[in-house]
């Protein structure tokens, strides 16, 4: 006999071998007992969870000769509808079926009576696949079908399918199966088949398969082809390409200290024993969801699915993480698996996203991470920065009288400032007077250093671009010191001051939250001159730029309209 695959060896083929799907079990065995069967079903749920099993049980049911509890599944109606051989159940895959003439013909054939059973069956299966004129040709048939003859559509899209599909069927969701729901189902297939399997190792299988019935069946097929008469957890490690919970223990207290060197060097040990680098970020991801639960649930066992021990590691891990680092991991990794799907390099991905974690900066959109509360690794914590905005100025102790030699002048700090020699003729000069700065604009003892200002500028931009998408053409403006009131930034294009001269009041809003009352000056990085918030103009007109031109066509192509910039 051919070898079949497991979850096809393990099929259902009566409603009491369907497991997870208790409710929906109870809902077509007593339409069968009742005869109230309906003439149009719609199975949606995610992969695996026995939709398309379902509705041949239920065409069985609805064709089974035998007597008492239908299916029996030992009838030859039965038996043929198993096999894919009964005339009367026909499967259709929307998938590469899914044009008006597709449609049209089973219309045509709607019209028959059934050839050897009681009631005709069509199974359509990703029925979301169909396409427009196809739905509408159904329609009339899906609403009013013939005597003896029931639809049942399957999708994994429910969200695709049209109200007018919709509200024709009689709609069963099929639920994820729970882990220890799986882990009991294969428990009783191992035994079937003479080998014996650890609790820990049911538990990894049933997490790994996510609520799907066939995806648990085609890993442990996966597991039980090399032979083992006894699967552990280190065993089921090793045919899912991932790492023990120690591992990622011991991955995300290096990460969380920045030493990103450790960090990066078990990552290439782990890829070198031939571990899937998008299995170790998916099995990372979810190690930071057990931190997560276990700093809030006193008895996270049932959660979990994991053995005591595992749950005291992280448990232990959890209660030294602050909940800030344990989101933030959660939402990085996130974005890096996702980014991972579409690129021939998950490896790069997850170092990228290693070091993000490890040193605070952002990665992808993420907003970088303030500096007070990133972490600093060993070549950065012996070099702490100080701003004028983390620590007050401390009034500097009084220097003893000294004796000043002529043109050296001694400053409040105690440094020599050499004045330069005045021409004799100045003796007879009257003194000018001392120029005082204006009271109007005292200065900001308060401003941020230049690094800090940095991070601002593109947190003001940021936030600006949700209000006026264009904006994104000045995140190449370099912003300079906050001297007196006054931020300055460099520009290298035309355009790049016109944005910013256009938006200047926008701009300037974003930066009073952060920094206070604060005016913009803007010029070009070749020594043009900008307009600070006065905006001064001297009605002259800006001869092209090249470059301008070049930036307008780029976003007039994307946008589809005329960019006009004044």
């Amino acid at each position: 006999m051919k070898y079949r695959a497991l979850y096809r060896e393990t099929r259902p083929e009566v409603f009491s071998e369907i497991i997870g799907q208790d409710n929906i079990v109870k809902i077509l065995k007593h339409q069968i007992k009742t005869g109230t069967v309906g003439h149009a079903y719609l199975f949606t749920g995610t992969r695996g969870t026995g939709k398309t099993t379902t509705a041949r049980i239920l065409a069985k049911a609805l064709n089974c000769e035998g007597d008492g509890e239908r299916p029996c599944g030992k009838c030859d109606n039965c038996k043929a509808i198993a096999d894919g051989t009964f005339v009367d159940v026909i499967e259709i895959d929307a998938a590469s079926n899914n044009g008006v003439e597709n449609i049209r013909e089973l219309r045509e054939s709607v019209n028959y009576p059934p050839a050897v059973g009681r009631t005709k069956v069509y199974i359509i299966d990703e029925v979301h696949m169909l396409s427009a004129g196809a739905y509408n040709a159904l329609l009339k048939t899906l609403e009013e079908p013939p005597e003896n003859v029931v639809f049942i559509l399957a999708t994994t899209n429910p969200e695709k399918l049209p109200q007018t599909v919709l509200s024709r069927c009689m709609r069963l969701d099929f639920k994820r199966v729970p882990n220890n729901v799986l882990a009991a189902h294969m428990r009783d297939i191992c035994e079937s088949k003479g080998v014996s399997i650890d609790d820990d190792a049911l538990s990894l299988l049933a997490s790994n398969a996510d609520g799907s019935v066939r995806d648990s069946l085609s890993i442990l097929e996966q597991c039980l082809s090399a032979g083992e008469s006894r699967l552990t957890r280190d065993v089921v490690l090793d045919f899912l390409g991932a790492v023990s919970t120690e591992f990622y223990v011991e991955l995300t207290e290096h990460v969380m200290k920045g030493d990103i060197s450790n960090a990066l060097i078990m990552l290439d040990k782990a890829l070198a024993d031939g571990k899937d680098a998008r299995q170790v970020m998916a099995d990372w991801l979810s190690h930071c969801r057990s931190l997560l639960i276990s700093k809030y649930v006193a008895d996270p066992e049932s959660m979990l699915n994991m053995s005591a021990d595992n749950i005291a590691l992280i448990r232990k891990q959890a209660v030294a993480l602050d909940l800030q680092d344990i989101n933030r991991s959660i939402i990085t990794l996130s974005k890096a698996i996702n980014d991972a799907r579409y690129s021939t390099q998950p490896r790069v991905i997850m170092e990228v996203a290693m070091v993000s974690l490890a040193s605070g900066t952002a990665y992808g959109d993420e907003q970088p991470a303030p500096a007070a509360e990133r972490p600093q690794s060993a070549s950065t914590a012996a070099k702490p920065v100080k701003t004028a905005a983390a620590e007050p100025k401390q009034a500097a102790p009084e220097a003893p009288a000294v004796q000043q030699e002529p043109g050296v002048t001694k400053t409040p700090q105690g440094f020599e400032e050499v004045q330069p020699a005045e021409p004799a003729i100045a003796e007879a000069e009257p003194a000018e007077p001392e120029m005082q700065p204006a009271p109007s604009e005292p200065a900001d003892a308060t401003a941020p250093a230049a690094g800090d200002i940095a991070d601002v500028w593109k947190e003001v931009v940021a936030e600006a671009q949700q209000e006026v998408p264009l904006l994104n053409a000045i995140s190449d403006v370099v912003p300079q010191a906050v001297k007196d009131g006054e931020l300055k930034l460099i520009a290298n294009l035309s355009m790049e001051k016109e944005f910013v001269d256009r938006y200047r009041d926008l701009l300037r809003e974003k930066l009073e939250k952060r920094i206070g009352a604060t005016r913009i000056v803007c010029v070009l990085s070749g020594g043009g001159n900008g307009n600070a918030d006065a905006g001064q103009n001297d009605g002259g007109e800006e001869p092209e730029d090249p470059e301008l031109d070049k930036v307008k066509k780029s976003i007039s192509s994307v946008l589809g309209v005329d960019v006009k910039v004044k």
